[in-house]
């Protein structure tokens, strides 16, 4: 064996020595939601990263008290009532190293309708309320 085998051996055995465990890894993501609002009457705009679906609604039924239910969240919501924007999407949350938490969205299959004719967009228009 010779040296530069020898060293490049040595090297993969502490790169991977010192690599931080799956385990590890896996613990800090958990499934959560990211909320944006937009409220218009006062020009603010507010963000939230949520870990349980109970603080959405809660924050849902603050801005626009009780008017829908918010339901399941399997793809993302947008909703502009002419005086709030509310947008809620499915996240995974993790810690950053920093301590404060940040999130990655997940990936959503396409949705559109193969029976209708092909056109440039092919997907499906969102829905204002």
């Amino acid at each position: 064996m010779n040296m530069k085998n020898f060293s490049f051996l040595i090297i993969c055995f502490l790169f991977f020595g010192f690599s931080p465990s799956s385990d590890k890894s896996v613990t800090n993501n958990s499934n959560g939601f990211y909320v944006s609002v937009v409220d218009f009457t006062n020009n603010s705009s507010r963000k939230f990263i949520f870990e349980n679906k109970d603080s959405v609604n809660f924050v849902f039924n603050k801005y626009f008290r009780g008017e829908l239910d918010l339901g399941e969240i399997d793809y993302p919501i947008s909703i502009f009532n002419g005086k709030r924007d509310f947008y809620v999407a499915r996240v995974n949350v993790y810690l950053k190293s920093n301590g404060k938490m940040s999130f990655k969205h997940l990936k959503y299959p396409n949705v559109y309708d193969k029976t209708t004719k092909k056109d440039k967009r092919s997907g499906i228009n969102p829905v204002y309320f």
